[in-house]
């Protein structure tokens, strides 16, 4: 897993509102997974890369990680 502070104001591409930014790590030698953080424009943005062979089940990884934060942001009130 890495981070990747990104800007924290609005960008434009070619005049066009850049919506959203995601990392794409790469797998190295005998790895797995690999997720990427970065921030931008005040949201954070996570990038999953899998090996589908070694973790057939990666579909189900957002949905565990949402939930997850979920409960942080409600542990931390």
């Amino acid at each position: 897993m890495t981070n990747v502070p990104g800007p924290q104001a609005q960008m434009y591409i070619a005049g066009t509102k850049l919506l959203e930014t995601y990392a794409v790590p790469p797998l190295l030698y005998n790895q797995v997974l690999a997720i990427g953080v970065t921030s931008y424009n005040g949201m954070v943005y996570f990038g999953i890369n899998a090996d589908r062979q070694a973790m057939s089940d990666v579909d189900m990884l957002p949905a565990l990680l949402a939930e997850s934060l979920d409960e942080l942001l409600e542990a931390a009130k």
